[in-house]
């Protein structure tokens, strides 16, 4: 963030001084177009003198007065001494050179005038050859100053637009580089919001971009999935909760069985102790520790369920994580008259998981047949081998569902089922469960034909250490 914040003021500061060079460089050419524009003043006058002095000069060509001449001289004195106060413009329009030879003809001219004006009419023809080139000279200079007046307004005049070109172009440029870049980042905040969503967090490392921006986005989005992470850990446990009430009725049926069995078979025992032979009473005996073991086995399936501890992915057989998953809910699917088909070859190859986790999968698909089929009716699970993963169908004849709904059933807080009877976490929980194994799960299902639900998950290859 502060690299960012950096980056936006160098920004600024690169734009201020941008548009104050453009800002001093727009008034250095007013200040210098007002300043030719007052020389070209001071040209028009040294014009205008010369031609003053032709004017006497004819004048006394035609009507010889001494006087004439006088106001001719002082014309062009004074023409002379401003084109000395000009010398470094005029040097710098015609070169030293041609200078010179205006300080030369200028003299020289005077000195016809003098001649002229003492009665001398040789010098007549010679005095007006001068005069023209003066005046020549000093239009030809006006017209250089006019052109070079002309070119430094067309200066000021373009300055503005290439500017504003310039810009134009350069905002163009960074407009489409930017809106690249930000399409880019829409883009990536689209995909990791979904897969986030969906318990996918590959999507979150998707953006290549290693500017600010996008650095400051992808640690927002690690951040975010870590603490989902850490939030989903607690819906799985709180589910497993509700999963847990679930299955109390079944379990308690489990339950309910083998202690009934010890408490008749310890009844018996202590009524006819005396007159049961040793044969019989070890066989009573062995009866209660074997009712015994079945009371255990149920509560510890449901201890190991129940139990929070360090997750690891561990090496697993299928058949044994369905097997597992079905003592625990097995009670329940027969008190609702749902029948359970099993169909797992021996022999399947070994997948890379978490028992718990994946019990949690099994139990809520098995629970959500078990609800689809109010009137009771039959669970196929089956497995197999299926282009390198371990493939899983888990279905049922219940009510089955909509394309709608088929559509939505895997997103967060989605659910059919009444307000306060579900959360819609369920299946969004598993399948954040199976990406996390490296697998995926689809549903399939019509109305009324029931729904199949098939989870594929990476085998472990032969000789692979879990």
């Amino acid at each position: 963030m502060r690299a960012l914040k950096i980056k936006v003021f160098l920004l600024f500061i690169a734009y201020v001084v941008f548009m104050s060079l453009n800002m001093g460089m727009y008034w250095w050419n007013i200040a210098a177009f007002r300043e030719r524009l007052t020389i070209i003043d001071e040209f028009h006058d040294v014009l205008s003198d010369i031609l003053e002095t032709r004017r006497y000069e004819k004048n006394f060509m035609f009507y010889p007065e001494p006087g004439s001449l006088k106001e001719a001289q002082v014309y062009l004195d004074r023409a002379e001494k401003t084109a000395n106060l000009l010398q470094p413009k005029i040097v710098e329009i015609v070169g030293n050179e041609a200078y010179g030879s205006l300080r030369a003809n200028i003299r020289e001219y005077r000195t016809l005038l003098n001649s002229l004006a003492h009665g001398d009419k040789t010098v007549a023809t010679a005095t007006r050859r001068k005069g023209t080139w003066l005046v020549e000279f000093a239009q030809d200079l006006l017209r250089q100053k006019k052109l070079r007046i002309h070119t430094a307004l067309n200066r000021i005049l373009f300055l503005p637009l290439a500017v504003m070109a310039l810009l134009l172009a350069l905002g163009t440029i960074v407009y489409i580089w930017q809106a690249r870049k930000v399409l880019d980042r829409l883009k990536y905040v689209q995909r990791a919001a979904e897969g986030v969503a969906k318990g996918d967090y590959a999507a979150v490392q998707q953006i290549s971009s290693e500017d600010p921006i996008s650095l400051l986005m992808r640690s927002a989005f690690r951040n975010m999935a870590g603490e989902l992470d850490t939030r989903q850990e607690q819906l799985i446990e709180a589910r497993k909760l509700v999963s847990i009430g679930t299955l109390t009725s079944g379990i308690a049926h489990e339950l309910n069985n083998p202690l009934n069995n010890v408490s008749l078979t310890a009844d018996t025992l202590l009524e006819e102790l005396d007159d049961l032979p040793k044969e019989e009473i070890r066989e009573l005996l062995t009866d209660i520790i074997n009712e015994t073991g079945r009371a255990s086995g149920v509560v510890r399936n449901l201890l190991d369920f129940s139990r929070e501890e360090q997750r690891s992915l561990s090496r697993l057989d299928i058949a044994t994580v369905i097997s597992q998953t079905l003592k625990l809910v097995g009670n329940q699917l027969a008190l609702n008259h749902v029948g359970v088909e099993v169909d797992i070859p021996d022999g399947l190859p070994a997948i890379r998981g978490d028992l718990h986790y994946l019990q949690q999968v099994f139990i809520n698909l098995f629970l959500n047949a078990d609800q689809a089929m109010k009137q009771g009716g039959t669970l196929r699970i089956s497995a197999r081998e299926d282009g390198g993963m371990l493939r899983v169908d888990v279905a049922d004849n219940g009510c089955g569902m909509d394309r709608e709904t088929l559509s939505r059933i895997f997103d967060p807080f989605f659910t059919t089922k009444p307000v306060g009877q579900g959360t819609g976490l369920g299946l969004s929980i598993i399948y954040g469960i199976i990406k996390k194994h490296g697998g995926s799960i689809d549903a399939d299902s019509e109305p009324g034909e029931g729904a199949t639900f098939t989870v594929r998950l990476p085998l472990l290859a032969e000789g692979e250490e879990a």
